[in-house]
C-alpha cells in the first residue's frame, strides 16, 4: 500500500510555492499534484518523478489564495490525499516613480509666462507618459495654481507657470508623480523679481537731443513696488534726485558724444532697483544759417 506523509508548504519569493511531502511508501511510480482556486474543486497541475518529495509551483497570481494535495500511483492504482494546504501569494510590490531634480527658477515682474521648464519622470512599472502630474504654488497671491501648466507625454515632461500681473515675491512649486498607487514630490523655488524701466518721454526717444537741452525721463515700477527715492545718473554721475511720484526726472543734457542715462531706485528696506541704460546721442547746438542783411532805408 501507498501512504502519503503531511504536504507542507512554503512561500517563495515572489508569486511561487514550495511543496514538499513525506514519501511513505516504496512502490510509487509518482506523485500527483493538485491545485485549487476555491479548496473545493482540484484539478492536476503535475506529476513528479519516483522518490521525489518537492514541487515548485511558479507564475502564480499575486495576493491571491490556492489550496494544494498529493496522492502517489502507480500501475496498480493511487494513495489517498494528503492533508489539504493553503497559500496566499505576496501582493505585488508597487516601486514608486521617480522625478528628476528641478533648480530654482527666476523670473522679472510682469514678465507673462515663463519658458517651458523640462524635467524627467520614470516609474519601473508603468510608462512615464502614463504618469499623472499635478502641481501647487505655495504662494497663489503670486504664482496661483491655475496658472501652472503641466505637460507630459512621449515626448518628455515640462513645467512652465504664469505670475500675477503687478507681483513681486517668491513660493515655492511643489509637482507630485503618481503611478496610482504610490505618489512621489520634487519642490523648487521661483523668485519673481520686481523691474525698474527707464525711458525717454520729451522729447520723444529717437529725437535728437542737442546740448543744453532738458529731457524728461519718466520711470515705471513692475512688481508691485513703490520705491522711497529716485537717483537719475549721466554716465554715472548723480544728476538728479526724486522722492515724490510719478518720479519723473528732468534733466540737462551737459555733453556732446552718446550719453547713458540711468536710475537707481532705492526700494523700502534697503533694496535697489536699477535700470537699463537709455542711450541718448547728444549734438552740438545747430549753426544759424541762412543771415540776410538789407540796406536800411534812410530818413
Amino acid at each position: 500500500m501507498m501512504v502519503l506523509g503531511v504536504v507542507a508548504l512554503e512561500k517563495a519569493l515572489g508569486a511561487e510555492a514550495n511543496l514538499s511531502w513525506n514519501d511513505n511508501s516504496s512502490n510509487e511510480s509518482g506523485f500527483r499534484i493538485e491545485r485549487s482556486s476555491d479548496g473545493q474543486s482540484f484539478s492536476q497541475i503535475a506529476t513528479v518523478d519516483v522518490n521525489t518529495t518537492t514541487y515548485f509551483d511558479t507564475g502564480l497570481q499575486s495576493n491571491t489564495t490556492y489550496w494544494y494535495r498529493v496522492n502517489a500511483y502507480n500501475e496498480y492504482g493511487e494513495s489517498g490525499y494528503t492533508n489539504v494546504v493553503s497559500l496566499t501569494t505576496e501582493p505585488d510590490i508597487n516601486e514608486p516613480p521617480t522625478i528628476g531634480t528641478i533648480s530654482d527658477q527666476s523670473a522679472d515682474a510682469d514678465s507673462g509666462s515663463s519658458e517651458a521648464i523640462a524635467f524627467t519622470i520614470s516609474d519601473p512599472e508603468t510608462d512615464s507618459s502614463q504618469l499623472l502630474l499635478s502641481a501647487s504654488s505655495s504662494n497663489e497671491s503670486l504664482i496661483s495654481n491655475s496658472a501652472i501648466q503641466l505637460t507630459n507625454g512621449q515626448s518628455g515632461s515640462s513645467i512652465s507657470f504664469s505670475p500675477s500681473p503687478g507681483q513681486s515675491g517668491s513660493s515655492v512649486i511643489t509637482i507630485y508623480v503618481t503611478d496610482g498607487v504610490n505618489t512621489v514630490s520634487e519642490s523648487f523655488q521661483v523668485s519673481v523679481e520686481p523691474m525698474a524701466l527707464l525711458s525717454v518721454a520729451e522729447p520723444a526717444d529717437g529725437s535728437d537731443y542737442y546740448l543744453g537741452e532738458s529731457v524728461v525721463l519718466s520711470p515705471s515700477f513692475l512688481g508691485g513696488v513703490t520705491p522711497d527715492k529716485v537717483s537719475y545718473y549721466i554716465d554715472g554721475e548723480l544728476a538728479s534726485e526724486v522722492t515724490q511720484e510719478p518720479y519723473s526726472g528732468v534733466l540737462q543734457l551737459p555733453l556732446t558724444g552718446t550719453l547713458q542715462l540711468q536710475i537707481v531706485a532705492e526700494l523700502p528696506g534697503g533694496g535697489q532697483l536699477v535700470s537699463d541704460s537709455v542711450s541718448v546721442d547728444v549734438l552740438e547746438i545747430p549753426n544759424p544759417t541762412n543771415l540776410i542783411v538789407t540796406e536800411a532805408s534812410g530818413g
